[in-house]
């Protein structure tokens, strides 16, 4: 009688807390988030403490994906100087060569990719307007990281699915998780 829940939904805040605390342990673990991963977090962390983690790192921390994490994607500001903000200093210290190109972005627009080894991980840097730069903070193994709005992360694995095998079965474990809900 005083229980505000609808009768067809008795379990389902169970169900719904249990899902939430699993989800919010993919970046403890080390089958998804391999201890090399880490330590190029941790460098980007204290180097560059504004960057915003995008792609399989964001959609992992949501729980949206559910694989290992085998590179880094992280957004920046496209008026931003990756050397003010110690990106390429990070990127050049031990590992070398940097490779920078121009990609089209979900919207069409031509936005700058940066790629760089950083901790011996293959990370890509973009510069990218203000809409793509939402974010939040998300905190995991005594560490808080900026995460990227995760909408931008689907939307970029769904330009990406027609060429690339590994976003089509992204999209696929993503739309199932949705299901679920």
């Amino acid at each position: 009688m005083g229980n505000n829940k609808p009768d067809n939904c008795m379990g389902c805040y169970g169900v719904i807390v249990f899902y939430f605390i699993l989800i919010m342990k993919n970046l403890e673990n080390t089958e998804i988030l391999p201890i090399e991963i880490l330590k190029a977090i941790d460098l980007i962390i204290k180097n560059c403490p504004n960057a915003i983690f995008g792609g399989s790192v964001a959609l992992n921390a949501v729980g949206l994906l559910n694989r290992k994490i085998s590179d880094i994607d992280l957004f920046f500001g496209e008026y931003e100087s990756l050397s003010k903000n110690n990106f390429l200093s990070l990127a050049t210290e031990k590992d070398g060569q940097i490779l920078s190109d121009t990609v089209t972005d979900v919207n069409g627009k031509e936005i700058q990719r940066t790629g760089a080894k950083i901790a011996g991980i293959k990370t890509c840097c973009f510069k990218v307007g203000i809409q793509e730069l939402q974010s939040s903070s998300f905190n995991f193994l005594g560490r808080t990281i900026l995460i990227q709005n995760v909408n931008y992360a689907i939307m970029a694995k769904m330009s990406y699915a027609k060429n690339n095998d590994k976003h089509k079965i992204d999209l696929e474990n993503i739309n199932s998780k949705m299901e679920n809900f």
